[in-house]
């Protein structure tokens, strides 16, 4: 979600990987447009829960992070964070998932890694999480410099490193300001949309966890 507030325009970091400009601006201005969650994010939430039964040193879920630039503040929430600094994000995957999921997983990944690389290192329990009643208290962690970014894609695992945060980041903040007036969501689009993967899989990289 993103609201205006004293000319600053906030994002939700998934919004940035997920939709286009010009959606983004719609958005912007009918909020009430926004989908109720379907039976597959309940389906994912159930999936991100039982990975996470799974690990033993996990400090919580759904643990959030915030960057601004002065212009723009973008919000994210990791899916699970662990106490060795290691944080994974959960997909559940139905039948055969096709390329553009998985590519859109990944570079959601790289860009959360990045927003952390670049100083959004404070974690703590999103709001929305401890208001649905999954948790009582907040919880809070540093993540250090040195951590590990793990995509737990259904039955697959994969490791992402990120080379250059910054081109990453400065790409998704340019979106974000994009959405300020209907032209310039346009002409984003026209470049860019669903072409984000492929303008930035050169500064990070992935290997699979067997």
């Amino acid at each position: 979600m993103f609201t205006a507030v004293s000319n600053m325009l906030t994002f939700s970091a998934k919004d940035l990987c997920t939709r286009g400009c010009m959606q983004l601006k719609y958005l912007m201005e009918h909020p009430e447009a926004r989908q109720q969650p379907s039976a597959a994010v309940y389906y994912g939430e159930r999936f991100q829960k039982a990975v996470a039964n799974t690990i033993p040193n996990i400090v919580g879920q759904e643990m959030g992070g915030s960057y601004s630039n002065g212009r723009i503040t973008i919000n994210f929430s990791n899916d699970i964070v662990c106490k060795d600094d290691t944080i994974v994000e959960v997909k559940s995957v139905i039948g055969n998932a096709p390329d553009w999921y998985f590519h859109s997983s990944l570079l959601q990944c790289a860009f959360y890694k990045s927003l952390i690389m670049f100083g959004a290192n404070n974690l703590r329990t999103s709001s929305f999480y401890v208001n649905e009643g999954h948790e009582r208290i907040y919880h809070t962690i540093d993540i250090h410099r040195k951590f590990r970014y793990i995509l737990v894609f259904g039955e697959e695992k994969y490791e992402i490193t990120v080379n250059r945060p910054e081109q990453i980041v400065g790409f998704f903040e340019y979106k974000g300001e994009c959405c300020e007036n209907w032209e310039l969501a346009k002409n984003w689009d026209f470049k860019y949309k669903q072409l984000e993967y492929n303008k930035l899989k050169s500064f990070f990289s992935y290997k699979p966890i067997f």
